[in-house]
């Protein structure tokens, strides 16, 4: 993220390149569900459980920054980042423990997603951004958006797709996507997450900046 005499500040790309090599329990190089989950806290965001972070030959699509790109596992698949339970929903990233500190709240503008689906079927991004609500003390449901997607049936089709952000992703402490064909929920792969820092004085730069 970009440092300056305040801190961290302005705009960022969340791509998940200075995660650490890993190396898999066993030997199937190509099961996803042995990705290792995204660390939390991962550039001052916690990523629910399902979240892991892989690189070929695990993920169907190439990553838009080499080498890796965040995968969302549903339905409790793959390997548990256990920091995250009962903090966010499922598919989301956010402030987590920092969700009422507005030094910690973004604009989310765009992202390279794939769905999990081997079908031609079309697959439904649901996006929905959280704000945190002084109020409750809790985070509550700002805005929400679908995107479609094509299905990945074969090696041509399983292109990773910018998805822009409705500009309601304002001063979000919290970002949900979930992945659905049908009613039935799939796997979603991201990278190159397009951001920004929502307060950007001095005084919230260095306070991210001095935040693990």
């Amino acid at each position: 993220m970009p440092s300056t005499g305040c801190g961290e500040s302005g705009d960022f790309t969340m791509n998940f390149d200075g995660l650490p090599n890993f190396t898999p329990d066993n030997e199937d190089s190509t099961d996803i569900t042995q990705a290792p989950p995204i660390p939390n806290p991962y550039h001052h965001f916690t990523f629910n459980e399902g979240y892991v972070y892989a690189a070929d030959p695990r993920v169907p699509f190439d990553p838009v920054s080499e080498p890796y790109l965040a995968a969302f596992l549903p339905g409790g698949e793959g390997m548990k980042a256990s920091q995250a339970r009962n903090v966010i929903q499922d598919g989301e990233f956010g402030d987590g423990p920092y969700e009422s500190s507005s030094a910690f709240w973004f604009d989310a503008y765009s992202a390279w997603m794939g769905c999990g689906n081997d079908g031609t079927e079309v697959c439904t991004l649901v996006m929905s951004g959280y704000k945190y609500d002084a109020a409750t003390k809790d985070e509550v449901l700002s805005h929400t958006q679908n995107a479609t997607l094509p299905g990945c049936a074969g090696p041509e089709d399983c292109k990773l797709q910018k998805v822009e952000f409705p500009p309601e992703f304002r001063a979000l402490s919290g970002l949900q996507v979930r992945a659905f064909v049908d009613d039935e929920e799939k796997p979603f792969f991201m990278d190159d997450v397009a951001m920004r820092w929502t307060d950007n004085s001095c005084q919230a730069g260095l306070l991210r900046q001095r935040t693990r």
